[in-house]
């Protein structure tokens, strides 16, 4: 029992240790920009060949389309830190508007509401049944357009 305690407790320890690491794993302001914009560059490949399927620009394939919308849900969580850098508000070489910073709020909230339409994308995408694919890829496109035209030059 008490290998098992202090195994557990091991864990906890590095999990702790691993977040606030996570939470300062910047060297400066620069590399928080870089980081977010790789991000949402990552993300915005997976989601335009989704929006070209749904668009009928290219052929829908439900499989290549499925595994798009678990990379997109997957990365919707990763930006965000790298926002919140000392510097990095809006930093240098960026398109990033202050008002992501007078209104943290508002972004966090559309941050939270996008990983959520995400995941909606990803569990319709599982399905298979194009309505509703289309469906939740606009939903989520009203999002990112929302956040890009409050919060992006």
């Amino acid at each position: 029992m008490i290998k098992v305690a202090g195994s557990f407790l091991s864990i906890v320890a590095l999990t702790v240790s691993a977040s606030a690491f996570a939470q300062h794993a910047f060297n400066d302001a620069d590399k928080a920009v870089e980081y977010r914009q790789k991000a949402l560059s990552i993300m915005q490949n997976n989601f335009a060949v989704m929006g070209d399927m749904v668009k009928g620009d290219i052929e829908f394939d439900g499989t290549i389309f499925a595994e798009r919308a678990n990379d997109f849900a997957a990365l919707t969580s990763i930006p965000w830190i790298g926002f919140s850098q000392e510097g990095a508000m809006p930093g240098n070489n960026t398109d990033a508007l202050p008002a992501i910073w007078d209104n943290w709020e508002d972004f966090v909230e559309r941050a939270e509401k996008l990983q959520q339409d995400a995941k909606a994308l990803q569990q319709a995408a599982a399905a298979g049944e194009q309505g509703a694919i289309r469906e939740a890829f606009m939903t989520a496109a009203r999002n990112c357009k929302g956040c890009h035209d409050q919060y992006k030059d």
